[in-house]
């Protein structure tokens, strides 16, 4: 499983940033940092068009996102 499946995977379960990030670190997934989480959802919501988080949220859901 790569990290966009992960982060997505959390994202699906309702964690925000912050807690995406504390659950990588638990993994011992590296980057974990707040700031690569940050970077990488906005890399996502640039990829699918979206203007918000939840809006990403909405476009995942639609698209039956299996991570």
């Amino acid at each position: 499983m790569d990290i966009k499946e992960i982060i997505v995977g959390f994202l699906k379960k309702g964690l925000n940033q912050k807690q995406i990030s504390e659950k990588l670190g638990e993994m011992e997934i590296k980057p974990n940092s707040l700031s690569s989480v940050e970077k990488y959802l906005n890399s996502l919501r640039k990829e699918y068009g979206a203007e918000t988080m939840f809006h990403l949220g909405y476009i995942l859901y639609q698209l039956d996102f299996q991570p």
